[in-house]
């Protein structure tokens, strides 16, 4: 077999390029985090009622969840294979290497079926490690995204239960972060229930919301905050089941509500946490106290 000289890295020419080619297929191939729920609300509808009539928030926003990923994975999975197949037809040294490939198996004559599979094999692995770089760059792309798209997913979720329950609401997303910023309301702050109408007439009769699906360190953000935005206090909506009884008393010191699946609520470390709620007390208690001093 005629060989090339190994493809360690991509040339430079072909980084922005392929970033590019990448970014436009993404956006033609996969949903946006806001059209994939709203497909699965309309395909699963059924199902996220039942629940939702039943009282189980926390289990429709785990549902939900899994349900947007199913579905993100099918896409993601057909994107993949349409950059792959590209990449033969755009890049020199793919082509020239899928050219040497191609030549292999079709100068094949006289084998067997099962001599047959194991060259191509054979060869399907030669190009696969040849275009590694590109696989590389593929994988970081997808990495990358899957981080932003958790977030906004759930994001997606949570608006999707405030419809739902018709809690009116503003998210900085849509009504813009200048309204935001007008009342000195940074981007750590996703939404306001009723509105920043609402909360620039009375701020402690409003809800703060702040999402993120893991914790970490990311919820200092949250307190520095409350320090810029003079708020009364944050709710911090998280999905997280992996938090530290020393971070719930941490967050407890600076006016945040950690609003938490009822699976962890009831863990032995989270029962006496004042601070601490479960999305049912969230959606059926504290909103509809807020929400009833604007009628």
């Amino acid at each position: 077999m005629n060989t090339i000289n190994p493809l360690v890295r991509l040339p430079e020419n072909e980084v922005e390029k392929f970033k590019q080619i990448i970014r436009k297929k993404r956006n033609r191939l996969i949903l946006s985090p806001k059209d994939t729920i709203a497909q699965i609300k309309k395909n699963h509808a059924e199902t996220i009622n039942a629940l939702l009539k039943e009282g189980r928030i926390s289990e429709t926003i785990v549902k939900l969840r899994e349900l947007a990923y199913d579905d993100f994975l099918q896409q993601e999975n057909i994107f993949n294979g349409e950059i792959l197949k590209e990449i033969a037809n755009i890049f020199n040294s793919p082509r020239e290497m899928l050219h040497i490939v191609s030549n292999e198996l079709y100068s094949l004559s006289g084998i067997t079926e099962e001599v047959f599979h194991d060259k191509l094999n054979q060869l399907f692995g030669v190009y696969s490690g040849y275009i590694s770089p590109y696989i590389y760059q593929l994988c970081l792309s997808n990495t990358q995204s899957r981080r932003s798209r958790a977030g906004k997913v759930f994001e997606g979720i949570i608006y999707l239960l405030y419809d739902y329950f018709n809690y009116p609401y503003e998210s900085q997303k849509g009504v813009g972060r200048k309204a935001f910023s007008d009342l000195h309301l940074g981007k750590m702050v996703d939404s306001v229930l009723p509105g920043v109408d609402s909360f620039g007439k009375s701020r402690r009769h409003t809800i703060i919301g702040s999402m993120k699906t893991t914790l970490r360190e990311r919820w200092q953000e949250v307190v520095e905050e409350i320090g810029r935005s003079n708020v009364p206090g944050i709710y911090l909506l998280t999905v997280d089941e992996d938090i530290s009884e020393k971070k719930v008393k941490q967050i407890g010191m600076h006016n945040i509500t950690l609003v938490v699946l009822n699976s962890v609520k009831v863990l032995k470390k989270m029962k006496n946490e004042y601070n601490v709620i479960d999305f049912e007390t969230y959606f059926n208690k504290d909103i509809p106290e807020v929400l009833n001093h604007w009628k």
